[in-house]
């Protein structure tokens, strides 16, 4: 957004995305796979309100309009980040190598919707729990394309929260296949999927990082709260 010239009336000016990377999972949820598929939108001059996902951290407050990311889901991609020599198989060359690895992520986590009497907690942990992961997504996919929270919308005012709890190497395994092959993985007993307005992530271990968007790392506690419609893009 921004303001117009002089002070006037405040004005949204849209944005978009250019699907020139790897995964380009911003640009497919709004149909738009190549350049021309972009231009073709900005043409049509169709500017459509989407949402963002507010994360306060201890540094400040940091916009995500993708994905938010923690424990092995963070740590794989920041792998990954650095084996680009591979191709687009990094991400799984990355995943697999940090399911082997099993790394301990003990956190509370806590998610909740506003539309639903503010008691009801739809995640909730009184002791610490050791997470595989955490996803918070505006988007179906992340990564290479993976569609980990196949019900996401852009635009419908909430977020998709996934939490998926330990569950030994093979099982993990067989969870990535299947999210592979469309996101039946949601309706495995160790995976939470659910949608919601706001949720908090606190780790056990204060050096665990949260990646946001796979450009910005924070340390917990975190916040997360959905800005509805916080800016337009072209559809």
């Amino acid at each position: 957004g921004g303001d117009s010239p002089g002070g006037g009336e405040r004005r949204s000016v849209p944005i978009f995305a250019f699907p020139c990377g790897t995964g380009n999972n911003y640009a497919r949820d709004l149909g738009q796979r190549t350049v021309v598929d972009v231009f073709d939108a900005i043409a049509r001059g169709n500017a459509h309100a989407v949402d963002a996902v507010r994360v306060q951290h201890p540094n400040g407050m940091t916009y995500s309009i993708n994905c938010v990311t923690w424990g092995m889901a963070r740590d794989a991609a920041a792998t990954a980040e650095h084996m680009r020599w591979l191709g687009a198989i990094r991400y799984d060359v990355a995943g697999f190598f940090h399911i082997l690895k099993n790394k301990l992520n003990y956190a509370n986590l806590a998610a909740h919707d506003d539309e639903v009497e503010s008691s009801v907690t739809h995640v909730s942990d009184v002791e610490p729990t050791d997470y595989l992961m955490m996803f918070a997504q505006n988007t179906r996919c992340s990564g290479r394309g993976f569609p980990f929270t196949p019900l996401a919308k852009l635009d419908d005012g909430a977020f998709d929260l996934i939490a998926v709890k330990k569950c030994g190497v093979l099982k993990t395994v067989g969870l990535f296949e299947a999210v592979k092959k469309g996101g039946s993985h949601v309706r495995d007993p160790s995976v939470c999927y659910v949608k919601v307005k706001k949720a908090t992530l606190e780790a056990s271990d204060s050096a665990d990082l949260v990646g946001i968007d796979g450009e910005v790392d924070v340390t917990t506690p975190i916040s997360l709260e959905i800005a509805e419609g916080a800016f337009k893009t072209f559809v």
